[in-house]
């Protein structure tokens, strides 16, 4: 969130567990009753699930730099529109996530109609993955957990390499000239690393009972 008013309630303390429900307030809408959040419980809840949300985007729009950008937006304009938000379980956490999941592909979509004409994926695709995140949360954090562990259990220089590449976006070009190695080398090299982690995510999954 860029806004003052977001930071000044951004240092709250966030657990695993639910939050207590003394924040919550009651609106009956339709004859049932549902549940609106403070200001300071949507600052800890998306804290708590910044990841998950990241994840999600990063699923519809894979360059770093741009899923930073995306996922300000997002909090933004859920910021703005935090009194539009209700729920109806006993606790907001998995109804909360869905709804700025909703709102992080709005700004998704906006963002890919900003960029020059390049190939990008149809909306009617975007549509499928996001549907696909929200089904498959489970499976796709303890991927993305699962990855984290296998590069970190990679040599120092391949992992330094997986890190220039993919979190800073550095080209094989660049890469090669750091390497003193020739351009094909490199690809050699990234595939190599590639079909490493491939493996090593297989074998963690299955071994967590993911199949």
């Amino acid at each position: 969130m860029k806004t003052d008013e977001a930071h000044q309630v951004a240092i709250v303390e966030c657990t695993r567990q639910p939050l207590a429900d003394t924040e919550m307030q009651w609106s009956e809408t339709g004859g049932s009753a549902q549940q609106s959040i403070s200001r300071e419980r949507f600052v800890a809840l998306t804290v708590r699930y910044e990841r998950r949300v990241r994840l999600f985007v990063s699923t519809l729009h894979s360059k770093p730099s741009d899923v930073d950008e995306i996922l300000q937006d997002a909090w933004l304009v859920a910021w703005k529109k935090l009194e539009t938000f209700r729920y109806s379980e006993k606790q907001p956490d998995e109804e909360f996530v869905r709804w700025l999941c909703t709102i992080a592909r709005l700004e998704v979509n906006k963002y890919r109609r900003k960029l020059p004409p390049r190939l990008l994926l149809d909306d009617e695709v975007v549509e499928q993955l996001a549907a696909l995140q929200f089904n498959e949360a489970d499976y796709f954090e303890a991927r993305h957990e699962a990855l984290l562990g296998c590069i970190e259990d990679l040599r120092a220089r391949d992992k330094e390499l997986v890190r220039r590449r993919y979190q800073e976006d550095v080209s094989v070009r660049d890469l090669a000239e750091w390497m003193s190695r020739s351009v094909d080398a490199v690809y050699k090299s990234l595939n190599r690393i590639r079909t490493s982690l491939v493996a090593c995510v297989e074998r963690t999954l299955k071994r967590e009972g993911y199949n």
